[in-house]
């Protein structure tokens, strides 16, 4: 990558770039303890936005931590997060309720905003109302949790993904389902299209923007997707760089960018050692 002047602001993806699994990807601590410790031309700002919409921002900066990336709450962005601050910013939400499909992130961040969370495992029967049903990764999905959420929505809950990735990464290159394969099937057995709050939309890359106090430009967004982190950094004017530590290979890369061209990077590089 060869830009000029740097980025003021780097936007790090999470699974795939800084960590696969339980394991950090090559490089990652280096360039993170490299951009911190930055102070020419100007300092570097540092935040993490990421699709997982599994655990809090608490569990993120822990195990960012731990894994020799030292952060706090207010540099991560999650899915959960980017929705639950989504759905306050339409006014009204105190006191309103949400079924839960996922982790314990979703719970915590809809909880902050005020409005009462109820996970699928806590409602006996599927008559229930709600005014959402907000949907994330669910490592215990099964017929019983899709039921009680086409039925919420059937019954004119709101149909609210945090995000569409079908798969991420783990160690040893390997995939695992993500969200996106529990929100297709609910929308398979529902026929409602979702509110996605998740890259590629752009309500987090925003907040971060604007608590960072920077243009777009003056930012660079880096991740492993081009159907999320590239085109979330596109459609706002963020520089992009692809690193290839994740889910996408080169080959996939070119496959991709020559159908979409509007997710094309700015930058694809091998590791994070090649970030300026």
């Amino acid at each position: 990558m060869n830009t000029a002047p740097l980025p003021r602001v780097y936007v790090f993806d999470l699974d795939g770039v800084l960590y696969r699994g339980a394991d950090a990807v090559p490089f990652a601590a280096e360039t993170v303890a490299r951009l911190r410790a930055r102070t020419r031309p100007y300092p570097a700002s540092l935040y993490f936005l990421t699709n997982n919409s599994s655990q809090t921002r608490a569990d993120y900066v822990e195990k960012l931590t731990r894994l020799g990336m030292p952060c706090t709450a207010n540099e991560v962005v999650t899915s959960s997060s980017a929705t639950a601050a989504y759905l306050a910013a339409e006014g009204n939400v105190h006191g309103k309720t949400a079924l839960a499909v996922g982790g314990i992130g979703i719970v915590d961040e809809l909880t902050r905003v005020g409005i009462r969370v109820v996970r699928t495992t806590e409602i006996e029967a599927d008559t229930t109302a709600f005014d959402y049903v907000v949907v994330g990764i669910d490592r215990a999905f099964d017929y019983q949790t899709l039921l009680r959420a086409q039925q919420a929505i059937l019954r004119g809950a709101r149909f609210v993904a945090t995000n569409r990735d079908g798969q991420f990464p783990v160690e040893n290159g390997g995939v695992l389902p993500g969200a996106g394969a529990v929100v297709a099937a609910l929308e398979a057995c529902t026929g409602v299209v979702p509110l996605v709050v998740g890259k590629p939309e752009t309500t987090g890359l925003q907040t971060i923007l604007d608590a960072a106090r920077v243009p777009a430009t003056d930012a660079v967004m880096v991740g492993d997707r081009l159907d999320t982190d590239v085109l979330c950094g596109n459609r706002l004017g963020v520089p992009t760089v692809l690193v290839l530590t994740g889910v996408t290979t080169r080959e996939q890369a070119a496959a991709q960018i020559a159908r979409f061209p509007e997710r094309t990077p700015g930058a694809i590089i091998e590791t994070l050692r090649e970030l300026p």
